[in-house]
């Protein structure tokens, strides 16, 4: 028997095409949510209509357009449960995805995050499972990545509220809420679940695909939060190492998008940081011998092909 509330939270903006699938994997939950909250963040399309098909099984908020964060923390005001259960209006709850976070949820009173394993859905309809991440390897692996995926956590309201909800920082508003939980709560309280409770769909036009001002952001959030604690030479070091990370995926990603400023990034990473370690895996050292075969074969006496203008920052803001 259950003895807490949970209100799943599902932001969405012109979500016309996908909430109706997203909404039905909700209520067919084993484990039914307390109330089911969508808040449309200024759609343009049919998604008041298909929110509104649901009937009095929804609650339906249409806000002016302000972003996810500011759609998550509209949901957060309007929960009136003890745990939220976000769920962004593309994704898909498995059917057991409530009762197993609900039943670890309540194990232990000092958790306030509950998070699980999760599976891609791409486009082409192959599927690839992403184990979850060790909580008590959450610090400080914090400071250099973000594991959890929102839309397989559940989160208690009063740490929500504590610390101010999630902050309007493009791509990277839940890393930072993760970051600032942790601090406030320790890694103690959360709790990964090894079990996959999340379908998560890749489309070609999924924002966390916009390589360039997502890793802008990644660095400006470094800058303002992710090391605030840090001084002098720790924080010095840190930040290096972090940027070398930073850099090198995005490296890598580039190179998988054919994009001209791949060997750039690739390049700013090893000047970075030119060791390995936790956080700069050694196998980076593989995929740079291989980028750098790559423009072996593609030979050019042009200095700059080898060694490109240094302009790590430029066209990393939001566009």
């Amino acid at each position: 028997m259950f003895r807490s509330t949970v209100s799943v939270v599902i932001p969405a903006y012109n979500a016309q095409a996908c909430l109706r699938e997203t909404l039905e994997s909700v209520l067919a939950q084993s484990r039914q949510a307390d109330e089911i909250i969508v808040i449309d963040d200024g759609s343009k399309d049919a998604t008041e209509a298909v929110a509104r098909s649901f009937g009095d099984r929804i609650r339906y908020i249409k806000q002016q357009n302000t972003g996810i964060a500011g759609a998550r923390n509209a949901g957060i005001r309007e929960a009136s449960s003890e745990w939220i259960a976000f769920l962004d209006h593309d994704d898909l709850m498995f059917p057991q995805k409530l009762a197993v976070e609900m039943q670890v949820a309540e194990s232990r009173t000092e958790l306030m995050v509950v998070y699980s394993a999760f599976t891609f859905l791409y486009s082409d309809g192959k599927r690839h499972e992403m184990p979850s991440f060790p909580a008590q390897e959450l610090w400080p692996a914090l400071r250099y990545r973000t594991p959890i995926l929102p839309s397989t956590a559940l989160v208690r309201r009063s740490a929500l509220i504590e610390i101010g909800g999630f902050k309007n920082v493009y791509c990277v508003d839940d890393w930072s809420l993760w970051f600032r939980l942790v601090q406030r709560y320790s890694k103690d309280a959360f709790q990964e679940v090894a079990e996959s409770l999340t379908l998560y769909r890749w489309w070609e036009n999924n924002e966390s695909k916009n390589v360039l001002p997502m890793t802008g952001a990644a660095l400006s959030l470094l800058d303002t939060l992710l090391l605030s604690d840090l001084k002098g030479i720790p924080r010095a070091m840190w930040k290096r190492r972090v940027e070398a990370r930073l850099f090198y995926r995005l490296a890598v990603d580039l190179r998988e998008a054919n994009h001209e400023r791949y060997w750039e990034f690739a390049i700013e990473s090893f000047l970075r940081w030119p060791l390995f370690g936790k956080i700069v895996p050694a196998y980076r050292y593989k995929v740079l011998a291989h980028m750098l075969w790559t423009r072996l074969r593609h030979f050019h006496l042009d200095f700059r092909y080898w060694w490109p203008r240094r302009k790590s920052r430029e066209g990393l803001a939001r566009v």
